[in-house]
């Protein structure tokens, strides 16, 4: 069973503000900023989120992940996306101490990655993420989750 006091992202619903760098293919770092809203509705829990990427010309970024609600003793969830690109991405999301995992594929597995969120408060986590598409680093990136109510 998750202890609800090691984790407050994704267990509880609320308003985070995103800030971080994302990288690029080429590594360039670029300022990234953005917020991502937790709902939880009876069957379906759902993170709605935007970013925003300042790399000379804006970017803005929206996604929605629909998680299914954690059972009483599990330590781990399945996630899906239809936002992130051309096709379906599915992922988990597995708890581990203070952090929270979240290997990730497109349907087919040509795109592909990884975040981890690192517990640092009740109110703050840091993460740091991957993306691949087969064999090439597509993009990186740090952030700042910061609950904001």
């Amino acid at each position: 069973m998750i202890d609800q006091s090691v984790h407050s992202y994704l267990l509880k619903p609320g308003l985070w503000d995103v800030s971080g760098v994302f990288y690029d293919s080429n590594h360039n770092p670029f300022p990234q900023q953005g917020q991502l809203v937790v709902i939880h509705e009876p069957d379906l829990w759902v993170v709605e989120g935007q970013l925003t990427i300042n790399t000379g010309q804006t970017q803005t970024i929206s996604s929605r992940y629909e998680v299914q609600p954690l059972g009483e003793k599990a330590v781990f969830t399945e996630w899906k996306s239809e936002t992130g690109g051309p096709e379906p991405i599915l992922g988990l999301y597995v708890m581990v101490g203070d952090s929270i995992m979240s290997p990730w594929q497109s349907r087919s597995g040509a795109y592909w990655g990884q975040e981890v969120l690192m517990r640092r408060s009740l109110l703050e986590y840091h993460g740091r993420g991957f993306a691949f598409l087969k064999n090439d680093l597509v993009s990186a990136w740090t952030t700042c989750l910061t609950f904001n109510g």
